[in-house]
């Protein structure tokens, strides 16, 4: 599963360069605005910082709108994968871009708190926040993949249980952003990738079809 993932990594790594050029090039463009407005306390210090953490989450969309389009379960099952491998690679692929993410977005925040000697604790809280809802979004794209999917197949159990599980999560979402800044507003996000990576796993296992 591992030498899948790392494959997998390396084929989306040109869109992942992009989406980092295209985040680092407009957070350089806003520090410049600020810069010249000599607007250092009109700008919250999170919003330069949430770029990088986008990069993440779009590349893991393209990610999962390319392997659909392409059929790569299809092409790594002419491997030794089994399916719960399989499913591994897909509830782990968004993790992997948006752990990226974040670690450019902390890069970011220790190489300006460096250059300008300032560090607001405030403004990491608020990335964090924020780093939560971008990866559990991207978290939930599989989810709703293989609940469609289990619909498709007519296993309509398991696509009831898929869609149930991503309304809750959804609505965990909504609950933990009145909580922005504050400890739950970090949990629940978490909470809602565990719960969705935990429920894509059993429904991609029990497709009938993987070609898809």
């Amino acid at each position: 599963m591992w030498h899948a993932l790392k494959a997998e990594l390396a084929y989306f790594r040109v869109w992942l360069i992009g989406g980092v050029g295209i985040a680092i090039g407009i957070t350089i463009l806003m520090h410049a605005i600020k810069w010249f407005l000599d607007d250092a306390e009109g700008m919250p210090g999170f919003v330069t910082n949430m770029f990088l953490l986008i990069a993440g989450m779009v590349v893991a969309f393209v990610a999962q709108g390319l392997r659909s389009e392409e059929r790569r379960n299809y092409l790594l099952m002419a491997g030794p994968l089994t399916p719960r491998l399989l499913a591994g690679v897909l509830v782990l692929l968004p993790a992997c871009l948006m752990g990226l993410g974040v670690l450019f977005s902390v890069i970011k925040i220790g190489l300006e708190s460096l250059l300008t000697g300032r560090f607001d604790p405030e403004t990491v809280r608020m990335t964090g926040t924020f780093a939560g809802q971008f990866w559990a979004a991207a978290q939930l794209g599989p989810l709703a993949q293989e609940a469609t999917a289990a619909r498709r197949e007519l296993r309509n159990r398991a696509s009831v249980v898929g869609w149930a599980v991503f309304v809750g999560a959804i609505l965990l979402l909504a609950v933990s952003w009145l909580f922005s800044g504050a400890t739950f507003g970090f949990v629940g996000p978490m909470i809602a990738v565990a719960v969705a990576m935990a429920a894509a796993v059993p429904l991609f296992e029990g497709r009938t079809d993987f070609t898809r």
